[in-house]
């Protein structure tokens, strides 16, 4: 039943009288009961890597579960980074693995990429997704975050009724593709010089 703005104010002054505190102000939205997102159980290896050449990779555990009563359909998702918001793109199987020299290859079955590849995914209540978002971006880490240091970042995944659910994750930041990378650099710049050629003028 619709009240008038005199009988909520009512409504609202009663509860605080009786000690239950309560916001005069209606604008405010409660986060949604529905998604919970978490860290993934028993420890994580979330990571944030230079590419070989140019880009950057990100994988992240996480575990994404339906404690609606109701199904859920995910339709998006986001990464927010101390630096700024990488445009992303996930990476597609059967293959699970970044440009990386000796870098890692992760299990196909550890991989929930098609989950959020869907125009939506749909969760029923009391089901659970565990495991490891992998993807790619031509956004570069800045130079000022150095190599093997621990950021914090926020992992967000969204319903189709515009609720966004998140999770602070800590990421281990790896440059050893830009150590290489500086170093090749180096050599084309300052080619030695040919056998048998001096590099001398004459004075």
């Amino acid at each position: 039943m619709n009240q008038t703005l005199e009988q909520r104010e009512g409504v609202l002054r009663r509860l605080n009288e009786a000690g239950c505190p309560v916001l005069a102000d209606h604008s405010y939205k409660l986060a949604p009961v529905g998604l919970a997102v978490a860290e993934f159980p028993g420890g994580s290896i979330n990571r944030i890597y230079d590419f070989r050449h140019e880009g950057t990779g990100y994988a992240i555990e996480l575990s994404l579960r339906n404690e609606a009563r109701h199904p859920i359909d995910v339709v998006g998702w986001q990464i927010r980074t101390p630096w700024g918001i990488p445009m992303l793109s996930l990476l597609r199987g059967p293959n699970y693995s970044f440009p990386v020299a000796h870098g890692p290859y992760y299990e196909a079955d550890f991989i929930i990429n098609r989950h959020f590849m869907r125009r939506k995914a749909r969760l029923q209540p009391g089901e659970e997704i565990d495991g490891l978002l992998v993807a790619s971006s031509p956004d570069e880490i800045p130079l000022k975050v150095p190599h093997h240091a621990r950021v914090i970042a926020n992992l967000l995944v969204f319903d189709s009724h515009r609720n966004s659910y998140s999770l602070q994750v800590g990421a281990l930041i790896d440059r050893h593709q830009l150590s290489a990378r500086d170093s090749r650099n180096q050599r084309i710049a300052s080619p030695e010089p040919a056998a048998g050629v001096s590099l001398k003028t004459g004075g």
